[in-house]
C-alpha cells in the first residue's frame, strides 16, 4: 500500500509539474529564415504566388515521394488552394491556401493540418536590394491553452524550421535553373492560336538587324509574288519563325498565312486589308478572348510556286505570348523573357518561337514598330 501511495504521489507531482511548466510556456511560436537570389523580383514572386511549382520547392516529396497534390481555386494569388495527402505521419493530410498576396512584396499561406496549433501562417516577404532579392520566410502558430501544443512548440525550430530551410534552398535552386530574364515589362498571356496555311521561305542571315531585315524583305517579296500568282490572299500578318539563333548566323523562316480568295471576307477579296496589317493596328496588339478552332485547315493543293517558296501549315495550340512595341533588335530579348515566364509557371516550351510583324518590314526600324511574340507550349 505504501509503495502504491508513493507511486501515486510521484504521478501527481509529474502531472502538476507538467501543468505548471506548460502554463508558463509560450502560447505562440514563430520561426524565421531567409535566402537570397539574383533572379528578378517578379520571377521570385510569381514562382511562389501560385502552386504550379509547389512540388518543386516544398520538401514534402523529400519526406514522401508518393505524396499527392490537388490544386484548386484561383490560378494564382488569393483563393489558390493546394490539398496534399500522404500516408507518412510527418506529412499527413492537409491544405495550403494563399490568403494574402501583395505583388512583388508578400505572400501569405494559411495551412490546415493535423499538427498541433491553430492559425498556422507562412508569411513570405520579398525585398529588392540592388540586383539581389531577399526572400524572408516567417512561420507563426498559436497553441492557446493546449499544453501538448505548447510542449510541441519547443521543437518547432527542428520540425517546421528545418522544412523552411529546405524550402528556401529548393526555391533558390529552382530559380537558378530558370532563364534569368525580367519579364515584368511584358503583358504576357497564355492562350491558343489556330493552325493556318502558310507560304514560307527558309533563309539565313548574319546575326545583325540590318542583315535580318534585308533577308526578310527579299523573302516577303517572293512570297507575295507567289500569293498574287496563285490568287491567294494574306490571312494574317507576316511571321518570322526562329530556327537557330546562333552566335554568328541566324536561321529562320519567313512566312505569311494565306487563304484562297474565295475563302476570304469581301473586304480582303477586294484587296482591302489583304496584307493583314491594315486591320491589325492597335487591335493587333491584343488577343481575342473568343474560343480558338484548332482544327487544321484544308491543305492548299495545286499551287504553282517558285523553288524557294514552300507551302505548309503553321503551329496550332497553346502559346505564351506578349505584344511588343519598339525596335526589332530587342525581339531576341522578348523571346528570352517569354522563356523565363514559361519556366516560372511550369510551362514546357515546344516547337519554335515566332513573331508577327504588325508593322510593315520597311517601317520596322522605327522605335514604335509593333510586333506580337509567341512561343508554343505543351
Amino acid at each position: 500500500m505504501t509503495r502504491f501511495l508513493e507511486l501515486l504521489m510521484s504521478v501527481l507531482i509529474v502531472v502538476v509539474l507538467f501543468v505548471l511548466v506548460g502554463v508558463f510556456l509560450p502560447d505562440r511560436r514563430t520561426v524565421q529564415h531567409s535566402v537570397e537570389t539574383s533572379h528578378p523580383l517578379r520571377q521570385a514572386f510569381d514562382t511562389l504566388n501560385s502552386f504550379k511549382r509547389f512540388g518543386d520547392w516544398n520538401p514534402m516529396r523529400q519526406h514522401d515521394p508518393k505524396v499527392t497534390y490537388t490544386i484548386s481555386g484561383a490560378e494564382r494569388g488569393v483563393g489558390a488552394q493546394l490539398d496534399h495527402a500522404s500516408q507518412r505521419v510527418e506529412v499527413g493530410n492537409g491544405s495550403w491556401h494563399i490568403t494574402e498576396s501583395e505583388p512583388n512584396e508578400r505572400i501569405r499561406y494559411t495551412v490546415y493540418n493535423d499538427s498541433h496549433g491553430q492559425n498556422k501562417n507562412h508569411l513570405i516577404t520579398l525585398d529588392q536590394r540592388g540586383k539581389i532579392v531577399e526572400i524572408d520566410w516567417l512561420y507563426s502558430v498559436d497553441y492557446g491553452w493546449s499544453l501538448p501544443g505548447r510542449y510541441a512548440g519547443l521543437y518547432v525550430d527542428r520540425t517546421v524550421g528545418d522544412d523552411i530551410k529546405r524550402s528556401l534552398a529548393n526555391i533558390a535552386n529552382l530559380l537558378a535553373s530558370m532563364p534569368n530574364f525580367d519579364y515584368s515589362n511584358l503583358e504576357v498571356q497564355v492562350t491558343e492560336v489556330a493552325p493556318q496555311n502558310i507560304l514560307y521561305i527558309t533563309t539565313t542571315a548574319d546575326r545583325n538587324i540590318t542583315a535580318v531585315e534585308n533577308a526578310m524583305d527579299l523573302a516577303l517579296k517572293d512570297i507575295r509574288a507567289a500569293i498574287t500568282a496563285n490568287q491567294l490572299v494574306e490571312a494574317a500578318p507576316p511571321r518570322l519563325i526562329t530556327t537557330n539563333f546562333g552566335s554568328e548566323k541566324y536561321e529562320f523562316d519567313v512566312a505569311i498565312p494565306v487563304m484562297r480568295r474565295t475563302e476570304a471576307p469581301a473586304d480582303e477579296a477586294n484587296g482591302d486589308g489583304g496584307n493583314g496589317n491594315d486591320s491589325n493596328g492597335e487591335e493587333g496588339m491584343s488577343i481575342s478572348a473568343q474560343p480558338v478552332d484548332l482544327t487544321p485547315p484544308e491543305a492548299l493543293e495545286g499551287l504553282r510556286l517558285p523553288d524557294n517558296v514552300r507551302v505548309g501549315q503553321s503551329y496550332g495550340g497553346r502559346v505564351v505570348t506578349a505584344p511588343y512595341r519598339g525596335h526589332p533588335a530587342a525581339l531576341p530579348l522578348i523571346r528570352d523573357q517569354l522563356r523565363s515566364y514559361a519556366a516560372t509557371f511550369g510551362e514546357q516550351l515546344q516547337d519554335r518561337a515566332f513573331e508577327e510583324y504588325l508593322t510593315e518590314i520597311a517601317d520596322t526600324a522605327a522605335e514604335d514598330a509593333r510586333f506580337r511574340v509567341y512561343w508554343p507550349i505543351k
